[in-house]
């Protein structure tokens, strides 16, 4: 219960406190050098303070402040992480013995405890702070979820040795787990990672020192420590390599770059790796069980295949393009490309292209014929043939701004004609579609409230149409634009088979903004259609429209899960 306790609250402050410091509206990162104390509250809330607590608190502080102050000095910034350590042995982290091997023996430091201790924190801070920058400061996440699967084989290893006296560091553990799993929740601001990487190293260090170091044998402690040496390790590699003009990789950077094709992915892989590994031998060592050995044993193959699964991940992003993307002037959205024009500006080209020759066409496209044309090839060739593409919809508005696609706003079929017929002097429409009777009532509409439009013909779009007659109807009244009120997709069907028969400078498909317009169905109120709830009222007086709706979560959810396969990509690439 204790360590269920220290989780949740550790979770619930860090994820306040991350999400504080990314304020846009005043500068707040600061909070973040605070974040790391959600462990000590939630511990307190639990035990009470105690000295190795206060040691905690004080070592953190003390890094935080060393850090502030080594912004432009670097030896500021050691004797700060120097002094933390000195600070936490004091106050009872120590290193007083360590057990031999297999023998059980123990062997006791005296006063070679306190350098032991404070080097024993400071080099594995430093490590871990040191792997931040190895994954790569931009890639946090995977950085976090490193360092909390590594969290993850502590605390199972100090829960495995079933010892009372072990529940401070096991609170420790969970209530650090917390911590990491609310930052991942929420990212804190850039400008505090690299000190919060050092607290990091430093709870990590002090969690080994409180519940594995004294009761674990020095040889399966190795194990899982072990990949916070890498990291110094390489970057002594790297110092030494940089005396010599061959210029050749060192061994991760040739397997992480080479074979794994993510440097972060390798990384990630080799810490968990090395610390499972370093889990199944304690096991053993303390139970040498069938089970334990056949764990044991099973670290041959699960860990190359850890390795061979990784890279083929790493390769599929690689190859992977998202269905949500910004290519120029034009946002695509699961295959449907939109131009980045707001109203008035697709009206003012809808204003050229009908006063110009030759067939030009304007289509407006909502969730639900978006995600139709995806399976629809007469429909997906409609919208790629048009010259104007808008989004009629606030859910292509909420997808682009998910996404950051700069759709400017929500361009709806009915709105774009009232602006253009409000608009313009001279222009000759004809109405094709609707029911008998229906775009006659639209077209009167139109004539009577627009002075500049003239309405010079109007058909129905009940089955069947004659192509023929429709077509000649069309060019002997000659429009400046033909609005097809078929429905989708049945007027991007018909508009992509006749466009090049038809002698109108513009064709648009209109949905059924003629039974809006005709007054046959009423518009939503402007508060709904302000807040995108035009759908559900349009649900509310045509039920039968509901099955169509079912796309609308459908496409909610391919948006969301395309944003976290590309952030995804950005993580590990």
């Amino acid at each position: 219960m204790t360590t269920l306790i220290c989780f949740s609250v550790s979770l619930i402050l860090a994820a306040v406190l991350a999400r504080i410091s990314r304020s846009t509206k005043y500068d707040l990162s600061p909070v973040g050098y605070l974040l790391i104390l959600s462990l000590p509250f939630s511990l307190w809330l639990v035990e009470g303070f105690s000295r190795p607590l206060t040691g905690i608190v004080a070592g953190l502080i003390v890094i935080s402040l060393g850090r502030m102050a080594g912004a432009k000095n670097s030896i500021y910034d050691l004797l700060g992480l120097l002094a933390a350590s000195l600070v936490a042995y004091l106050l009872g982290f120590r290193i007083q013995f360590i057990q031999t091997a297999l023998g059980g023996d123990y062997i006791y430091f005296t006063w070679l405890g306190l350098p032991i201790t404070v080097a024993w924190l400071y080099l594995v801070s430093k490590s871990v702070e040191f792997l931040h920058y190895e994954i790569g400061e931009d890639r946090w996440k995977v950085f976090t979820t490193t360092i909390l699967v590594i969290t993850g084989f502590f605390v199972l290893l100090v829960g495995l040795q079933n010892n009372q006296s072990l529940q401070f560091p096991l609170n420790i553990g969970y209530g650090f787990l917390g911590v990491l799993t609310g930052i991942l929740l929420f990212s804190p601001s850039k400008k505090v990672t690299s000190v919060i990487s050092l607290q990091f190293g430093f709870v990590l260090a002090s969690l080994a020192v409180a519940g594995v170091v004294k009761s674990l044998t020095a040889f399966v402690l190795l194990v899982p420590i072990a990949p916070l040496a890498i990291p110094t390790a390489r970057r002594s590699f790297s110092f030494a390599s940089a005396t010599v003009s061959d210029g050749r990789k060192s061994l991760i950077e040739q397997f992480t770059g080479d074979y794994m094709k993510s440097n972060a992915v390798g990384i990630f892989l080799t810490y968990t790796g090395l610390s499972y590994l370093g889990l199944v031998l304690a096991w053993y060592l303390w139970d040498p069980s069938t089970a334990s050995l056949a764990a044991l044993v099973s670290t041959a193959a699960v860990l190359p295949g850890t390795f061979l699964l990784g890279r083929r991940f790493v390769e599929s992003f690689a190859d992977w393009s998202p269905e949500l993307s910004k290519r120029g002037n034009r946002a695509n959205i699961l295959g449907t490309s939109f131009h980045l024009t707001g109203l008035e500006e697709a009206r003012e080209r809808m204003e050229r292209l009908a006063s110009e020759e030759g067939t030009s066409y304007v289509a407006t496209p909502d969730v639900t014929a978006v995600v139709k044309a995806e399976r629809d090839e007469v429909l997906r060739r409609s919208f790629s043939r048009a010259d104007i593409v808008t989004p009629d919809g606030f859910g292509l508005i909420w997808a682009s701004g998910v996404h950051d696609l700069k759709l400017e706003d929500r361009v709806a079929g009915i709105d774009l004609l009232e602006d253009l017929f409000e608009s313009t002097a001279g222009l000759k429409v004809y109405l094709l579609g609707s029911l008998p009777g229906v775009a006659r009532r639209a077209g009167e509409k139109i004539s009577r409230g627009y002075a500049g439009v003239e309405v010079v013909g109007t058909h129905h779009g009940y089955d069947p149409i004659d192509d023929r007659t429709v077509l000649q109807e069309v060019n002997e009244a000659d429009p400046d634009i033909l609005l097809v009120g078929l429905g989708v997709p049945r007027q991007e069907q018909w508009i992509l088979a006749n466009i090049d028969k038809v002698k109108a400078n513009l064709v648009m498909g209109v949905g059924g903004s003629f039974d809006v317009i005709s007054e046959r169905l009423p518009r939503a109120p402007e508060v709904m259609r302000d807040n995108g709830l035009e759908w559900l009222y349009r649900i509310w007086l045509e039920p039968r429209r509901l099955w169509k709706a079912r796309l609308i979560p459908y496409f909610m959810a391919r948006v969301l899960k395309d944003k976290f396969k590309l952030a995804l990509r950005n993580e590990i690439l």
